[in-house]
């Protein structure tokens, strides 16, 4: 699909995307940068991360962060604001889900190994990243910050406990910031995806040899536009809450899920 992105002035702007070597956050990166915003790609992928950077030009740096890791998170809010002056958007975008068949199995068998790194990178992720944002956004006394969470946190996907629970929880953490910062200036908002075409569900789902293939057509056939969405229509609801535009809101989830949700409770 070809669309324009929404345009937006975020000149003068510094943003933190986490997760943003590639999929979705890329493209978040990628918006925000091309509507004038400073942008820090931060990823574990080193090396992806870099090249993505790289390929933004001189509006992106590259800072590598576990965002599972409190002290590289702090690190990296710490890095940016020494290297670029403040910090004006954050978003939470770093998280994982499992693809593995033996993790897709209900409540009563779900691995507890699995649980413990969903709720670190996910959930606990997401906490450090806001903290540390919230910190520095306190003293300026002004600051976005957006948390990517999943229709998986609106509505119980079955067979993965960990990422509903998880994403779940970020929306809930995301309203209680913007009722205790939102007098301080702060806004803080969340992202609710649907299914989106990226690299990874591309191969998961969307490919020929896609191993959650079938699946992948009963979701489509849920969605009343009729497609999975683009990682650039995500990217457009991010870049919409970083600006001004969006000035008066605060504790909101931006569902962009195609419709999905609203037609979920017909089959599952």
């Amino acid at each position: 699909m070809n669309q324009k992105n929404a345009q937006y002035n975020l000149k003068d702007k510094i943003a933190i995307v986490t997760g943003s070597a590639g999929g979705i956050g890329k493209a978040i990166a990628a918006n925000l940068a091309a509507n004038g915003a400073a942008v820090v790609i931060s990823d574990v992928q080193v090396e992806k991360g870099q090249k993505t950077a790289q390929e933004l030009g001189g509006n992106a740096i590259f800072v590598p962060c576990d965002v599972s890791d409190c002290e590289q998170v702090w690190s990296l809010v710490s890095t940016t604001v020494d290297r670029l002056g403040r910090l004006d958007v954050m978003v939470n975008n770093a998280g994982i889900n499992s693809s593995r068949p033996e993790d897709r199995v209900t409540f009563d068998r779900y691995p507890d190994e699995t649980w413990r790194k969903m709720i670190d990178v996910d959930l606990n992720g997401t906490f450090y990243c806001c903290k540390a944002a919230a910190q520095v956004m306190l003293e300026q006394k002004s600051g976005s910050i957006i948390n990517i969470s999943s229709v998986a946190g609106v509505v119980a996907l079955r067979l993965q406990i960990g990422f509903v629970a998880a994403k779940a929880a970020i929306l809930k953490i995301t309203e209680a910031m913007a009722c205790e910062l939102g007098p301080k200036g702060l806004r803080i908002n969340a992202v609710s995806p649907g299914s989106t075409l990226t690299e990874g569900t591309r191969k998961l789902f969307y490919g020929e040899s896609g191993s959650f293939q079938e699946q992948a057509e009963r979701v489509v056939s849920f969605i009343p536009q009729g497609r999975p969405g683009e990682a650039e229509e995500i990217a457009d609801a991010v870049t919409f809450l970083a600006s001004d535009a969006a000035s008066y809101i605060n504790g909101h989830n931006i569902v962009v899920d195609g419709g999905w949700t609203c037609g979920f409770n017909r089959d599952f």
